[in-house]
């Protein structure tokens, strides 16, 4: 069980305040895990898992939005419009940056020597993951079944969180009401865990 890294008994704020940071460097590196930060709180000091519970949640908050708005803003950055090359005039000059892959014979996007693996390939567990997850992903930016599946993602973990972040802050879903529905998922499954591990220890011990 992972150690908290910073002691309960400095008080209440300290351990709120290093479930901030935990939970705000999970958010963006995944190695950190905020969930087994939870869990060891409630397993290690249950009567101080709701600094925990909430500095998890503010700071992954925090992460998350961070996340979402760096894709929604960055995408209209002069870096993702490259200009069209000198000459090319009209509606129909393309760069070739912008053109479709398409298939070629040999199975490469656009004839190219880089293989495309397809679905077919891959095994029926794995296929039928991907397909959910695509389908998942593709969903978020629905306008009814947007949210839902991020406060699914925020609370079960599927679809994955981390790319629903990315998918939504790409999508027309408004960011006030993707981060009340995603931080308010992030804290229920946050207080979960740390029960769950609150019940454990007492079994354990």
């Amino acid at each position: 069980m992972p150690e908290l890294p910073l002691p309960y008994g400095a008080g209440w704020f300290t351990g709120f305040l290093a479930a901030l940071v935990y939970g705000l460097v999970g958010a963006v590196v995944p190695v950190a895990n905020a969930e087994a930060y939870a869990v060891a709180a409630g397993a290690l000091h249950p009567a101080g898992s709701v600094a925990s519970i909430l500095g998890l949640t503010l700071g992954q908050g925090i992460g998350k939005m961070a996340m979402f708005w760096g894709v929604r803003r960055g995408k209209d950055l002069p870096f993702f419009h490259p200009r069209r090359p000198k000459g090319a005039t009209g509606d129909g000059a393309m760069l070739a940056a912008d053109a479709p892959a398409v298939d070629g014979p040999g199975g490469t996007a656009g004839g190219g020597a880089t293989p495309v693996r397809h679905e077919a390939d891959l095994g029926p567990i794995r296929r039928w993951w991907s397909r959910t997850v695509r389908v998942s992903l593709r969903l978020v930016g629905d306008t009814r079944a947007g949210l839902p599946l991020v406060f699914a993602a925020a609370v079960v973990g599927f679809p994955p969180l981390y790319p629903v972040v990315l998918v939504a802050g790409a999508s027309p879903i408004p960011g006030w009401s993707f981060g009340l529905v995603m931080s308010l998922g992030r804290g229920l499954r946050f207080a979960l865990l740390a029960w769950g591990g609150s019940g454990l220890a007492g079994l354990l011990g």
